[in-house]
């Protein structure tokens, strides 16, 4: 205690420790300067482990702990940027995609309903158009939901074993109008009496998601294969077009969600979640995707397990059915 010259009024210790605290009291109290001090063995008794011997490491600690902190911060507001970007192409890309087929059913709809055709067969051209089109919505849409409901973790499959020919058949001629107005031939090397535990609309989506990726990355006038074969008790489908092909740096992440090759230009347009529907439901059937270069341009492969034949005999080589 010290008086308001600074003399020593009293003091419980001569010794004296740098924890150490000064105020002035109120003037009632004659302004005495109360200073008080924490022995230092005593503040090695009420800090857990002990003061350190030095203070530098707690510092350097603290500055990392910092330095992280704000690490941390930075990486989440660069990815929070990122997911907003994301998702505003997200939005455009569908918007564009939904705007194409409604436009053109809505034109030849009112070509129709004005009966501004000049012959029968006009008008069934106008039909199918507009059943193309519809396809294509369609498609869209079913692409959108399912993305939704996997993001959701809600994304079932109910697979029942198919003759995986029949159920490929189906699907590619349901897709040949839409190959052939972009001037596209499909290549059909499909074995038959094949049979494998499979998702009917799933699988449906897999290949048009593909087939799609193909017209859109391959020039006019090529020619899209599509083979399918049993090996080593696996189905294996593999969809080759004749572009410019998956580089090898992107092929690790072209099924991530919206990711798009450094090499492909906007104007391919699409949505960017075709292929990761595709291993998201090539995955729920235990199976794998994965994409090669072929011999004109990228090459994707489905393997879904626990492939037979519809005769139960064991596997062996098949001559393949070809068709276009």
């Amino acid at each position: 205690m010290s008086n308001d010259e600074g003399h020593e009024v009293f003091a419980s210790s001569k010794a004296w420790s740098q924890y150490a605290s000064d105020n002035d009291l109120e003037s009632e109290l004659g302004g005495l300067r109360l200073s008080v001090a924490l022995r230092p063995s005593a503040a090695e008794r009420l800090i857990i482990g002990g003061l350190p011997r030095n203070r530098v490491p707690l510092l350097v600690g603290l500055l990392v702990l910092t330095t992280g902190l704000v690490a941390v911060a930075l990486v989440q507001l660069r990815r929070e940027r990122e997911l907003v970007r994301l998702r505003a192409d997200f939005i455009s890309g569908v918007s564009h995609e939904l705007r194409t087929p409604v436009a053109q059913i809505r034109m030849f709809g009112e070509t129709l309903l004005l009966d501004r055709v000049r012959s029968s067969e006009e008008r069934r051209r106008s039909l199918a158009i507009i059943v193309q089109e519809s396809e294509r919505l369609t498609h869209l849409i079913e692409n959108v939901l399912q993305f939704s409901r996997s993001d959701r973790g809600g994304a079932l499959v109910t697979p029942t074993p198919a003759r995986l020919d029949i159920l490929l058949h189906e699907i590619l001629d349901s897709f040949e109008p839409l190959a052939r107005s972009k001037r596209t031939s499909i290549a059909r090397q499909i074995e038959e009496s094949v049979v494998v535990a499979v998702d009917g609309g799933a699988l449906r989506q897999i290949v048009l998601n593909l087939l799609d990726n193909a017209l859109k990355y391959g020039p006019a006038g090529q020619t899209v294969t599509v083979t399918s074969a049993c090996e080593r008790g696996a189905a294996l489908i593999a969809i080759e077009d004749q572009g410019p092909g998956v580089p090898v740096a992107d092929a690790a992440r072209i099924f991530e969600p919206f990711y798009r090759a450094a090499s492909h230009t906007e104007s391919t347009g699409g949505t960017g979640i075709g292929l990761a529907i595709v291993k998201q439901l090539v995955e729920l059937h235990q199976g794998r995707v994965r994409v090669d270069r072929g011999s004109d341009g990228a090459r994707f492969t489905i393997e879904l397990p626990g492939a037979t034949y519809a005769d139960d005999r064991s596997e062996r080589q098949r001559p393949a059915a070809a068709g276009v």
